[in-house]
C-alpha cells in the first residue's frame, strides 16, 4: 500500500479583475471545480477555469481534476466560459 504524505496545496482563483486572487489551500491535489468555488466563496453556478498561459481551459462542478502549488483559476459569470 503506497501512503502520501500530506501537504498542503495552494492555488488562487481570481474573482473579479481589479482584485488580487484569493489564495486557496487544500490538503489534497484532486479537486472539484465544486471545491475550488466553495472555498473561494464563488457562487457554484458561476463558471470556472483553469488558466493554462493565455488560454482558459473550463473546470465544471463535478469535474475532478488534480492542482499543483501555484494553479491560477479564473471564476467569470455563468455561460463565459465555452
Amino acid at each position: 500500500m503506497q501512503t502520501t504524505a500530506s501537504k498542503t496545496v495552494h492555488v488562487f482563483v481570481e474573482v473579479e479583475n481589479h482584485q488580487p486572487p484569493v489564495k486557496v489551500e487544500f490538503d489534497t491535489t484532486e479537486v472539484t471545480g465544486r471545491d475550488i468555488k466553495t472555498r473561494a466563496g464563488v457562487p457554484v453556478e458561476n463558471d470556472l477555469a483553469r488558466r493554462q498561459g493565455q488560454k482558459l481551459e473550463l473546470v465544471t462542478n463535478e469535474q475532478t481534476i488534480t492542482i499543483e502549488n501555484g494553479d491560477h483559476f479564473v471564476s467569470l459569470p455563468p455561460g463565459t466560459i465555452s
